[in-house]
């Protein structure tokens, strides 16, 4: 029997190595263990989507903020108003504080810088605030009507609140859009008028 010679030995072990490694490292690859994938099946978050959910965390404090305005000061007020529960100096003190603390809000989700995925989030938002801030200055000049003009103007100022309320969804609307587009649940903070199907 004739013996190989060292050098073809170390020649063939060298090549037998480097074709093991690679079948190990496809085998790896392919379970999902790199190249960022998952191994357990989960899908690969899109990208930005870190972008889209720390603006949307952005938004809680200034949008609650304002919600708590508008919803559980402001809406509730008209009423009480209209029903004569409040008087005008009492409605008037309170709009003046609406419209400071609805340009407050304002002024802290326009500090928020917008991902450029939805850039046209921030104009929309800026409208929204802008109407709300519209809205309690028209309940402020109701405060100041004759009784006799006090229904219309506080119907004029329910009517600029439902206008904001509109132009607001239409910015969540835009950010809802996104993180769905980005693999991401809606957020429960914003209004979500189109929800994904469970």
């Amino acid at each position: 029997m004739r013996m190989v010679p060292r050098w073809v030995q170390w020649t063939l072990a060298a090549v037998v190595l480097v074709v093991a490694g690679g079948l190990v490292a496809i085998l790896v690859l392919s379970a999902g263990g790199g190249g960022g994938g998952q191994a357990t099946g989960s899908p690969t978050p899109a990208p930005g989507s870190q972008v889209l959910t720390a603006y949307t965390q952005a938004l809680r404090g200034p949008t609650s903020e304002g919600g708590q305005v508008v919803e559980q000061l402001l809406k509730p007020s008209i009423d009480e108003f209209d029903q004569g529960q409040v008087d005008p100096a009492t409605f008037l003190d309170r709009a003046k504080g609406w419209v400071l603390s609805l340009q407050k809000v304002k002024k802290e989700i326009d500090a928020i810088p917008v991902p450029p995925a939805i850039a046209s989030a921030g104009p929309l938002f800026d409208q929204a605030m802008d109407a709300y801030v519209h809205c309690a200055q028209v309940l402020e000049n109701a405060a100041s009507v004759p009784a006799a003009q006090r229904s219309a103007a506080l119907d004029a100022g329910r009517q600029a609140g439902r206008d904001a309320d509109a132009a607001f969804d239409r910015a969540a609307a835009v950010v809802q859009r996104a993180l769905r587009n980005a693999g991401l649940p809606a957020d429960p903070n914003l209004p979500d008028l189109t929800p994904s199907p469970s």
